[in-house]
């Protein structure tokens, strides 16, 4: 009875000790079961606000599953660390964590000696209990390696939240540019549209006075008919981008919610930038990048942390040295022993030395892996700034384009009404300003996004300068 008294006591504590970690342990179960058994996730709410670039990055920042993941893996990290950490030897800087305490409490009991014949029901026992602490004195730096490893790691699960961040911010840029170019592309159709509906009515006038033939009418129709086609095509780009836009934010892409567009009125006269107008070179952004970039600092912490598993490798050629006390007691004696223990392995099949080979093979693989981020970051940043010089030029050619094409459409639809032009001229004069029209719209929006571009790949912060 007082054997079983005392493991009851003995659970109740190991109980007590666990009961927070456990019950936040149950509490992650229960979170997760309905989406385990199918359930639909539950959307986050869309707050209340104007539809700027700024504003839909900060929800993105806040609702992507992706920046969630990466937030796990960083407490995944620190707390792996903080493992380590729990096993650090008695000459560290912690060494209360070098103590290991192990109790248990038992009972048994067995019949007396007998003859087969004559075995009794009733049996004899007693109960025994044990209480040993175990003291880790000198590892030989195994633990101040794997740990000095371990906090390379947490660095690199940080900043590669902040890459993640920067990855988002940049998905949330594309597709917001995108949503816009949509918009201002699909009232370029829309003006198309208008263009040969009017051009379809004059023909019928002129028609009805004699001035035109039937085959006028019905060429006008069907430049009008190509028109509305073309009003269609825009309409379902217009819906596909706001679907990726809704994906990138963290949201599902058919939640049928309409999404601020972020321009007021006409989003063909509204085209607006979120970012002043960049400079630099390529070799200065490089030169600015290798050094702030998120994505190569994580390729650096895990140089270094491979750098820290060779040191590990190393030392655990080396022996541990330990110490160890425990009191035993089976009713009705009570022992207790001391010791002390240095344990070295002679030969364990060359596994160790194996283990040295693979870590430096290993911090050779980290170096390359830093050589063809940077590499790859150059190439990158290479071509956007390309592309925002290339934007830049045709912005310039386009707005010429469009000017040129409008007075051009100005003067043909005046000599249209006396009947100076033909409608093939009217309609090629129609088709040239749209034309110029979405060149300027794409050119224009491929300049943000180059720029949106630029500040994730060097590790900037955004600057938000919205003007129309």
């Amino acid at each position: 009875m007082k054997t079983t008294r005392g493991l009851f006591v003995f659970s109740l504590l190991a109980a007590f000790i666990g009961c927070e970690t456990v019950e936040n342990a149950r509490n992650v179960q229960e979170a997760v079961a309905p989406r385990a058994k199918g359930e639909a996730r539950l959307a986050p709410e869309l707050p209340a606000f104007d539809g700027s670039l700024e504003q839909y990055v900060n929800f993105a920042l806040d609702n992507r599953p992706s920046m969630r993941q990466a937030r796990l893996e960083v407490e995944d990290a620190r707390l792996a660390l903080k493992e380590i950490a729990a096993n650090a030897p008695l000459a560290s800087s912690t060494p209360w964590t070098a103590f290991g305490a192990d109790a248990s409490l038992g009972h048994s009991e067995s019949s007396t000696p007998a003859h087969f014949d004559k075995l009794k029901s009733n049996t004899d026992g007693n109960g025994s209990a044990s209480l040993s602490l175990d003291i880790l004195i000198w590892d030989f730096g195994r633990n101040k390696a794997n740990a000095s490893a371990q906090a390379e790691r947490v660095i690199a699960a940080e900043l590669s939240l902040v890459q993640e961040g920067y990855t988002v911010f940049e998905e949330v840029a594309s597709t917001y540019f995108e949503r816009l170019e949509g918009a201002a592309l699909l009232e370029v159709a829309i003006t198309n549209e208008r263009m040969r509906s009017e051009h379809f009515r004059l023909a019928e006038q002129r028609l009805e006075a004699g001035e035109a033939q039937k085959l006028d009418v019905l060429r006008a129709k069907l430049d009008l008919a190509e028109s509305r086609e073309k009003v269609v095509a825009a309409s379902n780009n217009f819906m596909n981008c706001s679907s990726r836009f809704a994906s990138k934010l963290g949201l599902e892409a058919s939640n049928g919610k309409i999404l601020p567009l972020g321009v007021e009125g006409s989003a063909l006269e509204g085209m607006s930038h979120a970012f002043e107008e960049t400079g630099f070179k390529s070799a200065e952004l490089y030169s600015f990048a290798r050094t702030n970039s998120p994505s190569i600092q994580v390729s650096r912490a895990r140089l270094k942390a491979a750098s820290y598993n060779v040191d590990y490798a190393i030392n655990d050629l080396l022996p541990n040295l330990s110490a160890s006390v425990s009191l035993n007691w089976s009713d009705p004696l009570w022992t207790w022993r001391w010791g002390v223990n240095a344990a070295q392995s002679l030969f364990t099949g060359f596994k160790r030395t194996t283990a040295i080979d693979r870590a430096a093979v290993a911090l050779e693989s980290a170096l390359a892996d830093l050589d063809d981020a940077e590499l790859g970051l150059s190439v990158e940043i290479e071509v956007a700034v390309a592309n925002r010089d290339n934007s830049k030029e045709a912005i310039a050619t386009a707005k010429a384009s469009v000017a040129s094409a409008k007075e051009n459409l100005d003067t043909v639809r005046e000599q249209l009404f006396v009947g100076d032009v033909s409608r093939v001229e009217y309609t090629e004069a129609v088709a040239d300003y749209a034309s110029s029209l979405a060149s300027l719209v794409e050119a224009f929006y491929a300049h943000q996004i180059s720029e949106a571009k630029l500040f994730a790949l060097t590790g900037q912060k955004p600057l938000y300068r919205k003007r129309n």
